[in-house]
Formats: C-alpha cells, structure tokens, sequence
C-alpha cells in the first residue's frame, strides 16, 4: 500500500518528523516498509524561467538562441523547440543539472554559440498531463504564468513528496487505504485524525427510485449493496491536485468521475463503480449469478465466458459488470455520459477470489475485495465520491441512496484489566491504556477493574480481549516488556535430541563417503510414482490424496523416496552431469485404509543412489559400513522389489528384521525415467535403524600377528545367493576374520544354470599361523559347502 506523505498530512499533523523516523515507527507498531520513495528523484538543477528575448542563430536555420532570466541571474540558452515565444515561463535545466530521463546537463557551444543549460519538455522530465496539464506537448513545456521565476522545478511540478511503500498483513484491511494508515498513524504518534468531508447537498429533488431499482438476488455473495445517482454531468479532465495524487500511488488520470471512484478506493480502499446510466436497460440492476453460457466484454476490452457460480451486475437483458472485479465495456463512463450511478457494495470474498482465479482477471478492486472489506467503509465512501462530485463541479446529487442489507455497528468488549499484566507480564499504567485505545478510535473507559471497549466497526480484526491487549502493547511498545522466566520454568541447557544427533551422524557418513544431500518435496504427481511400475501400472490406491494441490504432479503424497531421487538423477543427466552420489533422509507418509480416519504414520526413510562404476557394489559397502557405524551387524539376502533388478539386489537385514533393499535400477524402470546409465537406487527405514542400533563402542586392538589370505572359485546353482555361501565359510572356518565375493562369472567354462563365485577369505589367528593351521578348516568347509549347498571348487 503506497501512501504519499502530502496526502497523510492533510489528515495528521506530523511535525517535523521525517519519513525515516516514521518509517521506524510504523515498524515498531507492527509494519512493514517495503521501500521509502521520493518522487523528485533524479531532478536537480531544474529551476522555471522566463524568455525574455528570442533570435536566430547565425549559423542554424532551426536553432534558436534564447535569453532566459531564472530570478538570480540570465542565462543565454540554444534551442530547437518550435513551440517558444517571448514572455513564456518554461523549465530551464541549468548547468551541472540532473534530469530523471537520465541526461546530465553542462554548458557548451552549439554550432560556435554558447548555451548555458537546456529547455525541457514533459519527455525530458518524465511527467504526464497528470502531473502537469501540457506535459504532452511536442516540445517545449509551457508553464503557467503564474510560476515563480527560479522555483525548483521540483516544487513546481508537485514531486517534492515522499511515498512510504506499506506492507498490510491479512488481518488489517482497514490499514490498505490513505485514510486508514492516516487512523493508524495518529494513533502511533498520539495526535489526532482529521475527519473526512462527507458532506455535499441535494441539488436534483426527483427519488432516486425515479431512476433506478436494485435488486439482490444471491445475498450469499453480496451481503451490501449501496447506489447513489448523480444526473447532469460534465466529462472532463480532473484537477491537478487529483491526478497527481492518483499518479503518486501508480493510477493514471481518465477523466473526473472514473477519477473519482479511484480517488475513493485509494483513500479510503473501497472499490467503487461508476455506471453509464443510459446502458442500463429497463432502470433495472440486479445482483445474480451469471447464466450458463453468458458472456461479458469488461473493461479490458476482453470478452469472457461466465461460469454459474460467478456473480455479475447485470439489468434486465445482459451483464454490465464483473462483481467486485471490472466493470463491462459497454457500461463504462463515456465522453457523452450525462447520468452516473455510483455502485459501492460488499461481495463475498471467496467468490471473488475464485471468479479472478479462474477468468486469470485481476484488478485492485479484486486484490481489496479478496482480503475482506467491512460495510461500514462502504456506505463513506458513497458520501466521500459524492461530496468530490460537487467539489469537482461535475454533477448534481439525486435524492436519496438505496441501501441493501444489513450494516455492522459499534461492538463492545469487556474484560478484567489484570489479563494485561498476565498475557505481557508488565503492568501498563490506566491512563496509557485509555490514551492508546482512544487514539486507535477505540472509545475505552476503566471501571474499577473492568476494561469497556466499544470497537469502531472498521476494525472486524478485534473480537477478543487478547487482539486489544496486543493493540495496547504494540503502541506502548514492546521494549516495555523485561524478559522473564514463565511460571514453574527453570533454565535448561539446548542441544539436539539424541535422533537429530543420530540423524546428522548418518548424513556426516555419507558425506565423508562421497555422497551429495538432496532435498525434495514430500509430494508427487501420479505420472512420477507409476514410473516405478516396470508396467506402469502402480497401485497408487493408498498414497494420500491432497485436497488442494498445487497442480496434478504435487498432488499425492510420497509412500517412497526413490521416484524422486530418480528424477533428480535424470534431470541431471540431461544436463550432462553423469557421476552421482546421492542422498536423502527424509519422511514418507503412510497409511493402510482410506480415506483418513487418522493422521498417516510418518515415516523415517534414507535413499542412497549412486552412478559410479561398480555402483552396486560400492553402494552395498558404503551402506554397510554406516550399520556397522550405528552399531549394527547387518546381513545381505536376497530381495524382491520391482523397481530393482532381479539378479543385482539385496536386502539388508538385522537378524529377522529387514532395514532396507539396494541394488540396480530395473532396466525398464531406468527407461521410464530416461535414464542411460546403470543406478543403484538404495531406500533404508531409518526409524528401524534407530530402534536397533548400539551405541555402545566397543574396542578392540589392531592385530598383532600376520594373516593369511586365501581366494576361491566357488561353482554354484545359477540362483545361489553368495550371503548363504559366506555363511557357512565364517561357521566352519574358525579362524576366519572376513569373507567378500569379488568377482562372479557366468559362462560356458562353468556350465548351464551355474555360475562362478571367486571369495576372498582372511585368516588371522592369536599367533602366526601356518599353512597347516587352516587346512583342515578349509576342507571341512569345502565339505559342507557341497553336501548343503551343492558348491563345489572350480577346477
């Protein structure tokens, strides 16, 4: 919300403050300024003068050398306006000026004549016939005669004025008008504000029933409806004062009654429409729903298709306007306009904000009716548009307003004062509460202990004690309030739960490891989930269903983060970026039964993908590691997922418990995420990891004496899980430290359905040991491995 300085001052008498020391104010009770602007920016130098006399230069047929006098001195200037004559008063950019187009002027010689400066023109200076009538003109700008020779042009052109950039929380539709913030602002600086002129005289003695009949008939969507006529009036340009002030906060002129009714919305944010009485068919306008297949040309010049549920002003045969939004075309304020009904209503704010959403038509009477307008504002600003109709001299008021619905009125709220003391923990004296509430326009008066409120009906945003407590604290300020402990408090020390510390231990793992953090949304579209189907046909029945998505692909929340990571993945490919290590620790949401009877279980999950070569491997002891980190001695098993590849999977488990899966991408499933490389996609229960892990280290001392490493090629059954082998080697090899697969071959030297495990075994023992120290392991766990598993050495 912008809001001229010049403007506010014609309702608050604000000293010498500066616009800083206001700004600083207005934050300290509660707002936000965007940006503090002054409007004279870029202009300096640029002062009014007179011609005095006017010849040809000697050596240019289309120049001509001006004596200009500017007050404290003549100064000789070159131009090549057409349009100057002796006596003019013109802007004179003096040597060493500034311009807001950006130029910087100095003396100079123009073809062997010095010229001290330059005339300028509305271009030049960058105004419009807003800011001063003549400003169009191609050439120079001719001033008023009036004009005091050598005024800053500044002054002049009405610019020397600051506006204050407002930010309006949600709550506070009162305060997104001039008048409003100038409420507000009195009441910050303890003075008070000025009453508006309402008042304006009957000049037309015929009812306004004589001239129109309003009806409402979906009271649901416009709760108010008020109209006054004003007959015999004059199009034309609107003062200065009033376009200037319209400029000032970003509106251009059109002429005075359009003028008007921006004027109106501006000051007292109230949006207002101005009908063309002689479009009106029948007298007639009625407030309804729009029809199936009823079309309007608004104001935009833009033909829109209506829905059912929009509500429009329309007569007896046709749409004249869009509610609360934009006029129509046809309705509009015209050149031969001689009969005005002003509209100024309250329409339901969803409506509002469903009919622009859905037209894609925004305007500042939409923005203003979105937020929620009380109707108390309604009816002032009917009588202000008036009352600057007779100012402007540009119609005569018709008896009478019709008025429809109900109108809100003063409200009381009464509580005991110690809730003050409880809610801010200070005492605020009596006099300061009665001082402040009574500067915001609330009357309060103090009972013994009871505190009576009667609130203004501007203010809907009070309705308990605590909203006038806060009132209260805001203006008395909130550096009153000493810090203390609540009741039955103690002081404690801060630190992370013992999860947030396992959970940055995790991610500390994997980043030491190579992996990079990715972060995603906790929702998806169903095209991203059925990607994961190897056929693309998902069983999405118990992802939760949001009721209001941002759009179809964020409208399903996440049972799994492995969809998400594999996009990430792709979308990184497609940037040529190949080689990732990634991770996620993040929630998934789950539940067994829809639609909800209870909130989902929010679940702990990790996703660990990586492209490198050898992924699989490589991901399988990263992960590995991290379990044995947390304490935890996992297993791998065998592991049936469909988004992963039948032969190059695993399951990690703790004892009979199943903490995750890892292994490659299913080849089809990477094609449906168009990715070209092999990935190896891992997704761990973390919250399963936290309920088994140990915390407690236990150490033991680096190995004294050597170890004995032993490779084996091991044939087995095509389908022979290498966990199973492993297994048996730790049971029935004693004195075996570890056991690793390093290599797996299928061919035609092993045999149909076979394959080739080659193990590396390391022995270690309490002393050295030799050769014949593991023999007799070694055969008996060659034994075993043929008589339960049907492996046997590779010749």
């Amino acid at each position: 919300m912008k809001l001229p300085i010049s403007w506010l001052k014609e309702y608050v008498d604000i000293g010498d403050i500066t616009p800083i020391e206001l700004c600083e104010k207005l934050v300290n009770a509660g707002f936000e300024v965007e940006e503090i602007i002054y409007r004279g920016e870029g202009m300096s130098n640029v002062v009014v003068g007179r011609i005095l006399d006017i010849s040809k230069h000697p050596d240019a047929d289309k120049l001509l050398v001006c004596r200009i006098d500017i007050g404290k001195e003549v100064l000789q200037i070159v131009t090549g306006a057409p349009n100057v004559f002796i006596g003019a008063v013109v802007p004179v950019a003096t040597h060493n000026s500034y311009l807001p187009c950006g130029k910087h002027i100095t003396r100079g010689r123009l073809r062997g004549v010095e010229s001290n400066g330059m005339l300028c023109g509305g271009e030049e200076l960058c105004v419009t016939e807003d800011i001063y009538h003549g400003a169009s003109v191609d050439g120079i700008l001719i001033l008023n005669d009036n004009e005091i020779i050598g005024e800053d042009m500044v002054k002049v052109l009405g610019l020397d004025d600051y506006v204050l950039d407002i930010s309006i929380t949600a709550n506070r539709p009162d305060c997104g008008s001039v008048y409003g913030m100038c409420r507000e602002i009195a009441g910050i600086l303890g003075n008070q504000c000025k009453e508006l002129d309402l008042t304006y005289n009957i000049t037309v003695d015929k009812d306004i029933k004589q001239y129109v009949n309003v009806k409402v008939y979906d009271v649901d969507l416009c709760t108010n409806y008020a109209m006054s006529v004003v007959d015999n009036v004059t199009i034309a340009q609107s003062p200065l004062w009033l376009t200037r002030r319209l400029s000032a906060v970003g509106l251009r002129g059109i002429n005075n009654l359009v003028d008007i009714t921006n004027y109106v919305l501006i000051e007292l944010g109230q949006p207002m429409h101005a009908f063309d009485y002689a479009d009106i068919t029948d007298k007639t306008i009625i407030v309804r729903r729009a029809n199936k297949g009823e079309n309007i040309t608004l104001l935009d010049d833009k033909e829109y298709s209506l829905g059912e549920q929009m509500l429009v002003i329309a007569d007896k045969t046709k749409p004249v306007g869009l509610a609360g939004i934009m006029g129509g075309v046809k309705s509009g304020i015209k050149q031969d306009t001689k009969t005005v009904a002003f509209e100024s209503a309250i329409f339901a704010k969803g409506s509002i904000r469903h009919t622009s959403k859905d037209l894609n038509v925004r305007s500042d009477s939409s923005a203003r009716f979105e937020r929620g307008l009380d109707d108390y504002t309604s009816l002032l600003a009917l009588d202000r548009a008036l009352h600057l109709v007779q100012q402007l001299k540009c119609g005569q008021v018709v008896k009478g307003q019709i008025k429809i619905g109900e109108y809100t009125g003063l409200r009381e709220i009464k509580f005991d004062k110690s809730r003050i003391v409880k809610l801010l923990g200070i005492e605020v004296p009596d006099k300061d509460i009665v001082r402040i509430l009574n500067g915001l326009g609330i009357l309060a008066t103090i009972e013994k202990t009871t505190l009576n409120c009667i609130i203004p009906p501007y203010r809907a945003d009070l309705t308990r004690p605590c909203d006038l407590i806060e009132e209260i604290i805001r203006i008395y300020g909130y550096s009153h309030i000493t810090p203390t402990l609540l009741e039955d408090c103690r002081i404690t020390i801060g630190g992370r739960s013992s999860v947030d510390t396992d959970i940055n231990k995790i991610k500390g793992l994997l980043v030491s490891c190579g992996y990079n953090e990715i972060v995603t949304y906790s929702f998806g579209g169903r095209l991203t989930y059925e990607k994961l189907s190897v056929d693309k046909n998902a069983d999405l029945s118990n992802n939760i269903k949001l009721l209001n998505p941002l759009g179809e692909e964020f409208s399903l929340m996440r049972r799994t983060l492995v969809a998400d990571m594999l996009e990430v993945i792709a979308g990184n490919q497609s940037r040529h970026n190949e080689q990732l290590s990634l991770f996620e620790l993040a929630k998934v949401y789950l539940t067994d039964k829809l639609p909800l009877e209870s909130l989902p279980i929010e679940q702990r999950r990790l996703c660990v993908a990586s492209t490198c070569q050898d992924a699989f491997y490589t991901v399988k002891d990263d992960l590995l590691s991290l379990l044995a980190r947390m304490g935890i001695d996992a297993s791998v098993t065998s592991c049936q997922c469909e988004y992963l590849h039948p032969n190059i999977s695993a399951s990690l488990m703790c004892g009979d418990r199943v903490i995750g899966s890892v292994g490659l991408v299913h080849p089809t499933v990477a094609d449906n995420y168009n990715i070209k490389s092999a990935v190896c996609v891992a997704e761990l229960d973390v919250d399963t990891i936290l309920s088994v892990k140990d915390d407690n280290i236990k150490y033991k001392s680096v190995p004294r004496f050597p170890a004995i490493e032993r490779d084996f090629a091991l044939v087995a059954d095509i389908d022979m899980q290498s966990g199973k082998i492993i297994e048996l080697i730790r049971k029935y090899c004693k004195h075996s430290e570890s056991a690793r697969v390093f290599d797996v071959y299928c061919g035609d030297q092993v045999g149909n359905n076979k394959k080739s495990i080659a193990i590396n075994v390391v022995f270690r023992g309490e002393g050295t040991l030799t050769d014949s120290d593991i023999e007799g392991e070694i055969k008996k766990c060659l034994s075993e491995l043929n008589r339960q598993l049907n492996v046997v050495l590779r010749v």
